[in-house]
This record gives C-alpha cells, sequence and structure tokens, in this order.
C-alpha cells in the first residue's frame, strides 16, 4: 500500500499537479522517531551538490545563486532575458517595431541618384553633334495624399505593437507561477523524501527484529520473507523519492537559473505574504468575470490585433483611390539639349484603373482575418470564465479546508502525547504510528497552503494583477 501511494506521489510531482496532491491521502506513511529518522538521512546537500555538478545543461549566463535560496529571489527572474518566454516576446516586439518603422516610412522623403551612359547616333535635325547622352540626377519624391491609405497603415502597425507589448505580462505572470509551482514542488519532494527515508528506517528496525525472531525460531520463514519484502519496496521507494528530489531541482533550476541551484531552498512565510496566504479575501466569481474580462492580458492583446486589421482592411480599400506625390529633380546632362532641364519640379497623380483583381483579394483577406480575431477573442472569453470560476471554486474549497488540518492536529498532538506515555511504561507499541498521524496533518497543512499560494498567484495571472508579492 504504502509503495502505491509514493508512486501516486511520484506522478503528481511530474504533473506539478499540486491540487491532487493536497487531496491525496497519506494515511499508509511511516514515520519514524528522532533517533530512527536520522538513521538512513541522506544530506539535502548531497542531492543538490550532485545535481550541481554534475548535470549538463549547455551554456548560459549564470548569476551567483543565494544561499539559501528564497522564493524572493526566484520570482524575481521571472524576467530572465534568457528565457525562451522572454525572448520569444523580444522578438515579436522587434519584428513589430519593424513594421511600423516601415509603415512610417511611406510618409517620409525617398532621395535617389540615378544615372545612365548611353552612345547616340545623333540625328541631323538635332542641333547637338555629340554621340555621348549620359545623364545623372538626384531625384526627390514625397507621398502628398492617399486617401488615408498610409495613415491606416501606420495606426494599424501601432496597434499591433500595443497587442505584442499588452502580452509581455502575460508571459512574466505565467513564468511566475511557473516558478511559485516548481518551488514548491521542491519543498514537497523533499518532505516526501524524508517520509519515504525514515519509513525506510522503520521497516529496517522491523526487519532486524523479526530475523532476530526467526532465528530464534518464533515465526516462520514466509512471515520473514514478507518483512524483507515490505523492506525492499519502501527502500525502492525512498530510492525514487531521491530521483523525484533531483528532477523538481532541474525544473526549477531551469526557470530560474539552468544549470546552477542554491543547495538549499528557504521555506517561505505565506502568511507575511497577504496575497498569497488564506487571510486574502475571495471576491465575489462575477465581481472577478468583470474583471477578467477588462484586464486580463491576452484579451487586451486580441483586441488591439482586432483594431489593426480594421485599420489594414481601411487601408486596403483605400488602395482604389488615386495617389498624389510631389517630385523634385536636379540633372546633368552630357550634351545639352531642348528637353535637357538642369531642374525639375511636380505633382504626380497615379489613378488605378485596373489590378487584376488583386485590391480586392487583400480585401476578403482581410475580412476573413478579422472574422478569425473576433473568433478567438470568443473563444478567450470563453476559456477565461471558466479557469477564474474553477480557480474560485478551488481557492473556495482550500480556503475552507484551512481549519481541518488545526482541528486534526490538536488531536493528533493528545494521541501522541498518550502513545508515549504507554509506550515509556512498555504497555504500547504505537507511537510511531501516533507521530505519523501528526506529520500527516502537518504535511496536508503544508500543501494545502502551497496549493492555495499557486491558486492565489494564477488567478492574478488571469485578472492581470501585478504580481509584486515581496513589495
Amino acid at each position: 500500500m504504502r509503495k502505491q501511494n509514493f508512486q501516486n506521489i511520484k506522478e503528481l510531482i511530474k504533473q506539478k499537479n499540486l491540487s491532487k496532491m493536497v487531496k491525496y491521502s497519506f494515511s499508509n506513511t511511516v514515520m519514524s522517531w528522532g533517533v530512527i529518522g536520522c538513521f538512513m538521512t541522506l544530506p539535502l546537500s548531497v542531492v543538490a551538490s550532485d545535481f550541481s555538478e554534475n548535470e549538463s545543461l549547455g551554456t548560459y549566463s549564470q548569476a551567483t545563486m543565494p544561499e539559501p535560496l528564497t522564493l524572493k529571489y526566484a520570482l524575481a527572474r521571472a524576467e530572465r532575458a534568457e528565457s525562451p518566454e522572454i525572448m520569444n516576446y523580444s522578438a515579436q516586439r522587434q519584428m513589430a517595431v519593424a513594421d511600423q518603422d516601415l509603415a512610417l516610412s511611406e510618409e517620409g522623403i525617398f532621395a535617389e541618384i540615378n544615372g545612365r551612359l548611353r552612345y547616340v547616333d545623333p540625328s541631323s535635325i538635332v542641333p547637338s553633334s555629340e554621340t555621348n547622352d549620359s545623364k545623372l540626377s538626384l531625384d526627390i519624391h514625397k507621398r502628398l495624399y492617399d486617401f488615408g491609405r498610409t495613415s491606416a497603415n501606420i495606426q494599424a502597425s501601432k496597434s499591433h505593437l500595443a497587442s505584442v507589448e499588452s502580452l509581455y505580462t502575460d508571459y512574466v505572470s505565467k513564468r511566475k507561477v511557473s516558478i511559485l509551482q516548481a518551488y514548491f514542488n521542491v519543498l514537497l519532494a523533499d518532505i516526501i523524501y524524508d517520509h519515504a527515508n525514515e519509513a525506510m528506517a522503520v521497516d529496517f528496525v522491523s526487519l532486524d527484529k523479526v530475523r532476530s525472531r526467526f532465528e530464534l525460531k518464533q515465526i516462520s520463514d514466509i512471515e520473514l520473507l514478507k518483512v524483507e519484502n515490505d523492506y525492499r519496496a519502501t527502500r525502492r521507494e525512498r530510492t525514487q523519492a531521491l530521483s523525484d528530489q533531483r528532477a523538481t531541482r532541474h525544473r526549477l533550476a531551469q526557470l530560474i537559473n539552468p544549470g546552477q541551484l542554491s543547495i538549499k531552498l528557504d521555506k517561505p512565510n505565506l502568511d507575511a505574504l497577504p496575497a498569497l496566504s488564506v487571510s486574502r479575501k475571495l471576491e465575489d466569481v462575477e465581481q472577478l468575470y468583470i474583471l477578467a474580462n477588462k484586464k486580463n492580458p491576452r484579451l487586451i492583446a486580441v483586441e488591439h490585433e482586432l483594431e489593426s486589421m480594421r485599420l489594414k482592411l481601411s487601408a486596403f480599400q483605400a488602395e482604389k483611390y488615386p495617389v498624389f506625390s510631389v517630385h523634385l529633380q536636379a540633372a546633368d546632362y552630357a550634351r545639352d539639349l531642348g528637353s535637357s532641364d538642369k531642374y525639375r519640379a511636380g505633382i504626380q497623380v497615379r489613378v488605378p484603373l485596373y489590378q487584376a483583381g488583386q485590391e480586392n483579394a487583400k480585401i476578403k483577406h482581410a475580412a476573413g482575418e478579422l472574422i478569425q480575431l473576433k473568433a478567438e477573442k470568443l473563444q478567450i472569453k470563453y476559456e477565461l470564465e471558466q479557469q477564474v470560476l474553477e480557480l474560485w471554486l478551488k481557492i473556495s474549497d482550500l480556503k475552507q479546508q484551512y481549519s481541518d488540518p488545526d482541528f486534526n492536529m490538536e488531536y493528533r498532538d493528545l494521541y501522541l502525547d498518550k502513545s508515549r506515555a504507554l509506550y515509556e511504561l512498555e504497555v504500547t507499541s504505537d507511537l510511531g504510528d501516533a507521530m505519523v498521524e501528526l506529520s500527516q496533518a502537518q504535511l496536508f497543512k503544508a500543501q494545502t497552503f502551497f496549493e492555495l499560494a499557486v491558486s492565489w498567484a494564477k488567478l492574478d495571472s488571469l485578472l492581470g494583477n501585478v504580481m509584486n508579492y515581496y513589495e
């Protein structure tokens, strides 16, 4: 039964699912007494040192890690420039800025130098007999009016840039949620390892006693084999718990500082962080819907994209109308003719008559993208409301659940005192069971605190709240 417990715990850690871990029963976990608990304990420093020295993760820009690692420092690494999410944002923003610069250039001044080298056989009616008809000119032109096409493209590019920039909050908030969850997964993996380690110590003592009784022929070899099998199973569980420690540390290191992690992690005092604690007030779910629809970064981003696409549609529609431009030229000619003007200035009008359906195709494509963005916005709203509701229900359950461990621990404290007294009188031998019940309640309470903190952070991410929990 205990083997099944720790296998389930392992799967939950790998899935980073704290909510299921909170509800998981550790009723079959075995704890030992203080002296026995140290019997087979592997120092945490050994695990962390092995991770930091042997894990090959490539080349990264590493920061000096504090010792012990604190949650405040870990969350501050959410905006690490080398993280994939922030790199992706930087690339998107760079491209959006380039698109805006390109749109702005359409209303700028264009200047170019044009030249030609040409030999001619002059006609007899031309006054000049010069055969060199080369030319060098400086041409300057600027668009004057295009019925709103350029201005629409400029505003569309600005809206697209605003869309990309609004997603920065979403990238950072999601990284903070991931870091928070990974940090707590490490702490839980350490607790579970301690449980497994002490359970193995208890089973070892039991095995030693059974072997002594077997030597005295007080029990059968079948009973001995059963206890030995139980011990081996517990030892495998401890080995797996040790592997989970390393896996959770690797995940946390990937998020905050690939290739390097502190040996110890500080357990945060969540009561000192009101935004992540049980003392925070949970608003009505309808009020949360309103806040999410106003401030969610993804919704804001898709609103900007919708505005950008509407403006692009206007720009494509304006391509059917004339374009007015001013042209200036200064030229030098190898031979002088009547039409060889040194300077020219004029207004040019380009009137599109037929474009083989290109303008209509662009309009239809933009209209299709507009419908697609509207559908995406609607889908985001549906998903957002569902996620807000699920978090609201989870937080409500966790806040209600918060008082249960305190009550159970009060009972287990009394039960432990009674068991300790009876044990000292050698009346009973269930002191270990009493300590198990007490530690189970303590672990359950810790998991409740951790899951509640992660749920608050996820809700803040959806609501677009500032997640500066240490300010």
